[in-house]
């Protein structure tokens, strides 16, 4: 006869059940062996060979990163940033975005979230060969920035303030939501 699992019985086999929806996929990087309390999972978009380079320039893969840091979106942007670690670069993972220059900020980035909207504006100028690195850019950046629950609409702003790869000066990032 089975006995009925007790109370702490049941909590241990829900946190183990949590746990292991955290845990990285194969497309990951691997998980540390020891993880801080405060430690929180965050996943990160990047463009991916062959694909996002030929057929659908706004395929991007995610990869997840670690932290404790409270402000888990601007990590996840400074890590957009940082670009994929060696392994995923042989997964086919490329960077997405590309800083040049010196910042009239002070740092890399701004970011504001507010009302479900977040406004990431670059500090630096974002290199660009043109639309299709545009496309990869802010596929990977609105993917990232829009895993959070806060997040619903984003406004991605270059070092002047324009809407990024927006060419024709019209500024449409900033549509009202």
């Amino acid at each position: 006869m089975s006995r009925p699992l007790g109370f702490a019985a049941l909590l241990g086999l829900l946190a183990a059940s949590s746990l292991s929806l955290l845990a990285p996929t194969a497309q990951s990087a691997p998980a540390p062996t020891t993880l801080a309390q405060n430690t929180r999972a965050v996943r990160v978009y990047f463009p991916k060979e062959p694909r996002s380079f030929s057929s659908d320039m706004g395929y991007v893969e995610g990869v997840t990163r670690y932290t404790s840091s409270p402000s888990v979106a601007s990590y996840a942007v400074q890590q957009l940033i940082a670009g994929p670690n060696s392994q995923e670069q042989r997964q086919g993972l490329r960077k997405a975005v590309t800083l040049q220059g010196s910042s009239n900020c002070g740092a890399d980035f701004s970011l504001r979230i507010r009302n479900s909207v977040a406004q990431l504006r670059f500090c630096r100028t974002v290199a660009s060969a043109g639309v299709g690195d545009d496309a990869r850019a802010l596929s990977a950046l609105n993917t990232t920035l829009k895993q959070f629950p806060s997040v619903k609409y984003t406004v991605i702003l270059d070092q002047n303030g324009n809407c990024l790869g927006d060419m024709s000066g019209e500024n449409n990032c900033f549509i009202p939501y």
